[in-house]
């Protein structure tokens, strides 16, 4: 396995720096122009101090990719965690620091889960996503909300912007169907009402039954089945008006509902197939974002955010009293953020940056007690960070102050949180008037508060001290371009690192209640490398390649007396990657990616029973886009784990085999 990544990221440099020979000491102006143009649209990811992975809905049609946590995948430095079928759980982690300390963000502001501290990504559709990129560290976007300071790392979704040109309306049809009963209907449709106000909406429908076959060994005996309970029933909606005042600023406002009913597949029983678990989600969200700006050196931001989150739970079972269990919570948030800019000259910017939060959960069915039933938490964040760049330099700095307080109807389990958390990062130019190449360093120290769900819905032995973190990075990126008429580039990203976790928060299971404790120290080094290359043949030809390659070695160090010491903690594997390819022509486009995870365990003793195989899938997509009169029509087929493989990612959670999917896509 290791000696095919490397092979992979070697072959790539190899193949794209033979192109690269083939140039001159200077660089095509050209070339670097459009490079600049589409860094304006995208982050630049070679400029940036911290690592910075991007991936937009061009690519994503390219890959063939049909849903977030596939694109997800294709990130350097990430777990994922699949609970396998279309309905199971689906969450990440950055580099080994844990699910609850990854921030997910959409448009801007961020998807908050107080109850568990784990956002599922699998809720997001990719039907009006424009852009997905993930930031490691602190992003060098200082304008933004407290809360983006706030986390090991983001990954930021972001949706698409309607632009018009002849017409003052535009939209797409989309229908989508394929292998376990998927049917996927998507509506857009946006209007420019007048030079101030554009109106968009987007609503789709998601339906499966997930009843895919799979194999495991049940010890050395083959067994065969079909996953069940696995079926999902998925509505979404999304309204957004974008309003330009002018001088007076702008305003968007968005407005987002999602309704989902889906079976939740347990892990496979050999005795017993019978599950029934269902869970009910309803979300309703609305949030606005005002820009101005107050002068030549001053902008101000102003971001605002309601949610609501209904969560039901049910289970059928004899031993539960009256033959079942239902659990139901709802989370409420109140979210208010306030920037300010100030470009002190054309190298210096300053920002600061205060967030104020209210997040209560109701428990109808807590069996922890009335104090328990309705936590409330009121959070204060201030940020205040410096940037400063010229054309070798970017160095980024910021300190990020929170105080939380909680409270609950019994006043002894009140809790009061204050932190200071600095962060600085920066990125130069070696070699003078060579600014293709780029050395990075970056150091964050961030930490994180016990959920609702730790603080109180488990027992504790003690009080829970929030989980800190420190992180250590350095690398280099380089991106070389082709001085011809054919457009061709090359990009090379390398970073190594140092992460440490101190006073890891665990929920240890208990013969009547679990209960919560800091018990665990966490140390994890790592590398991630990274290759993209793009030759185009002619005018109507081309072919893109990247591939990835990611190391990393997660360690308890709690104990030394323990036989977990020094053991790769679960479900982390050291070795994994990526890769595609992706051929364009003017008859149909064709794409081929494969994921690669190494050998890891889903047990906390590293020992033979406790393994888990290696496992790649790879998939096929192809794509053709046809014009009719006014209108386009694109075609897609996708073939998913091509060759058939049986895997899991988390124990005894079998993932789908081989699948396919056909879309058609009108857009007018």
């Amino acid at each position: 396995m290791r000696t095919f990544l490397f092979s992979l990221i070697f072959l790539f440099v190899v193949g794209c720096m033979h192109m690269q020979a083939q140039i001159n000491d200077s660089i095509n102006a050209k070339k670097l122009s459009e490079i600049e143009i589409s860094a304006q649209i995208k982050p630049s990811v070679s400029r940036s101090t911290t690592p910075l992975q991007v991936i937009d809905n061009t690519e994503i049609l390219q890959r063939g990719i049909q849903t977030v946590s596939d694109a997800v995948r294709q990130f350097n430095g990430i777990v994922l965690k699949d609970y396998g079928g279309i309905g199971g759980l689906k969450t990440i982690a950055i580099r080994g620091m844990g699910t609850e300390h990854t921030a997910v963000s959409y448009d801007g502001i961020m998807v908050s889960n107080m109850q568990s501290g784990q956002v599922d990504i699998g809720r997001f559709s990719l039907d009006n996503i424009s852009m997905i990129s993930l930031n490691i560290g602190q992003s060098d976007n200082i304008f933004q909300t407290a809360r983006s300071f706030a986390s090991v790392g983001v990954l930021n979704l972001e949706t698409v912007t309607p632009q018009f040109t002849t017409k003052n309306y535009k939209g797409y049809v989309k229908i989508a169907t394929g292998s376990f009963g998927l049917f996927n209907p998507v509506l857009d449709y946006a209007h420019k009402i007048n030079n101030k106000f554009i109106l968009s909406a987007n609503g789709s429908w998601q339906r499966a039954d997930g009843q895919y076959p799979f194999s495991m060994l049940n010890g050395k005996t083959p067994y065969h089945n079909k996953r069940k309970n696995s079926d999902v029933d998925i509505y979404r909606t999304e309204v957004n008006l974008y309003n330009d005042f002018g001088s007076l600023g702008k305003l968007k406002t968005k407005i987002y509902y999602f309704d989902s009913k889906r079976g939740l597949p347990d892990a496979v029983d050999f005795q017993n197939d019978y599950h029934v678990e269902r869970l009910w989600n309803k979300n309703f969200f609305i949030q606005t974002v005002y820009n101005k700006s107050l002068g030549q050196n001053f902008e101000y931001k102003s971001q605002a955010k309601y949610d609501y989150n209904y969560t039901r739970y049910r289970d059928l079972y004899d031993a539960y009293e009256n033959g079942k269990r239902v659990d139901i919570y709802k989370q409420q948030e109140v979210y208010w953020s306030n920037a300010i800019l100030y470009k002190v000259n054309k190298n210096i910017n300053l920002s600061l940056v205060e967030d104020l939060s209210y997040n209560k959960l109701f428990d109808e069915t807590t069996k922890f007690g009335g104090e328990a039933s309705r936590p409330k938490r009121y959070s204060s964040l201030s940020a205040f960070a410096a940037k400063y760049t010229t054309d070798r330099f970017t160095v980024t700095t910021s300190f990020l102050a929170t105080y939380i307080s909680e409270k609950t109807s019994s006043e002894q389990n009140n809790k009061t949180y204050k932190k200071i958390s600095p962060a600085v990062s920066l990125s130069f130019v070696p070699i003078k008037d060579y600014n293709q190449f780029r050395l990075r360093a970056s150091y964050k120290d961030i930490f994180r508060i016990p959920t609702f769900t730790e603080a109180f819905y488990t027992r504790s032995l003690s009080q829970v001290k929030p989980e800190s973190a420190k992180q250590l990075n350095a690398g280099m990126t380089w991106i070389g371009s082709v001085t011809s008429e054919k457009s061709n580039y090359v990009s090379v990203s390398l970073d190594g690192y140092y992460n440490r976790i101190k006073d890891k928060i665990i929920i240890q299971p208990s013969t009547f209640y679990p209960y919560t404790t800091n018990l665990g120290k966490v140390e994890i080094t790592g590398i991630d490398a990274k290759v993209a290359c793009g030759f185009d043949f002619s005018s109507t030809m081309g072919i893109d390649l990247s591939g990835s390659y990611s190391y990393m070695k997660a360690i308890d160090i709690t104990n030394p007396k323990e036989d977990v010491y020094k053991n790769q903690i679960i479900y982390t594997p050291k070795h994994s990657g990526a890769a595609s390819a992706v051929l364009k022509n003017q008859w149909v486009n064709f794409s081929y990616s494969v994921i690669i995870t190494g050998e890891r365990y889903f047990w906390h003793q590293n020992i033979a029973k406790y393994k888990m195989d290696s496992y790649s899938e790879h998939t096929i997509s192809i794509n053709k886009q046809l014009k009719i009169k006014s209108s386009e029509l694109l075609l897609q087929a996708t073939l998913l784990n091509v060759w058939d493989k049986q895997y899991q990612v988390i124990k005894n959670y079998p993932m789908p085999g081989r699948s396919f999917s056909i879309t058609a896509t009108l857009k007018y």
